[in-house]
């Protein structure tokens, strides 16, 4: 007597298919809630597969690192680096970069101090903006300095977006600090005036003067070495 062969069911498998898309949504929340303090056993834990399987994608944690920074790199998007001048460019970008990067401030510190090396969106992203630093005449030898300044700041920044907003009031013995006391106080009436909260309003006023003073450095650097002539709008650039 022939025995019938079980009946396989048609459709997807019950278990979704692993893929470098999937592990690094497992990643994110896994550091949501433990920081960057996972390892990649409790990874697969969470994604009920063995580490080793990890590593068809991944070849150890510094590169699933690198490519969960690729991954939100790739969220911050171009932001018109080879139509305007950079330093217009340079002001959505930061916003959209500190949005971005503070929604998963667990990872924050390890996405800041891991090296970029050939990670290939981060790569790309500091190129178009090196490249239009470099167009509107910034000294070369200044580009990467005020590179990595823009981001200490917009990282610190996605930080203090997760601080109370009144991390800074004085709550006692005011009568000691009464400049800081009025200080703090003019500036969350300053934000609701502008309809910000504390942190926005901060975080505005920073990036405006940061871009400012690293903008007026670098043409007075370009002025004085001779190499100051006002370089071709990008947008006349473009029609040529």
């Amino acid at each position: 007597m022939t025995v019938p062969e079980p009946h396989r069911s048609a459709g997807r498998p019950r278990t979704a298919v692993l893929s470098r898309e999937r592990i690094l949504a497992a990643a994110f929340e896994l550091a949501d809630v433990r920081g960057s303090d996972f390892t990649l056993a409790a990874l697969a834990r969470s994604l009920d597969v063995r580490p080793s399987a990890l590593h068809h994608y991944f070849a150890g944690k510094d590169e699933l690192i690198a490519g969960m920074r690729g991954q939100l790199t790739a969220r911050v998007g171009d932001h018109g680096f080879a139509t305007k001048p950079w330093h217009e460019a340079i002001l959505p970008w930061a916003r959209v970069y500190r949005t971005t990067f503070g929604a998963h401030p667990g990872i924050i510190a390890a996405l800041a101090t891991l090296p970029v090396a050939d990670e290939p969106e981060s790569m790309v992203d500091y190129e178009r903006i090196a490249a239009a630093m470099r167009r509107d005449g910034y000294p070369e030898h200044r580009i990467v300095p005020a590179l990595v300044a823009i981001e200490c700041f917009v990282i610190g920044a996605a930080l203090d977006s997760l601080a109370p907003e009144d991390n800074l009031r004085p709550l006692s013995n005011t009568s000691v600090v009464p400049v800081l006391t009025a200080s703090e106080r003019a500036a969350r009436t300053a934000a609701g005036t502008q309809g910000l909260e504390v942190a926005e309003a901060t975080f505005e006023f920073g990036l405006a003067a940061l871009i400012a003073g690293l903008r007026a450095a670098g043409e007075a650097e370009a002025a004085a070495s001779g190499t100051g002539s006002a370089p071709e709008p990008p947008a006349a650039q473009a029609r040529d």
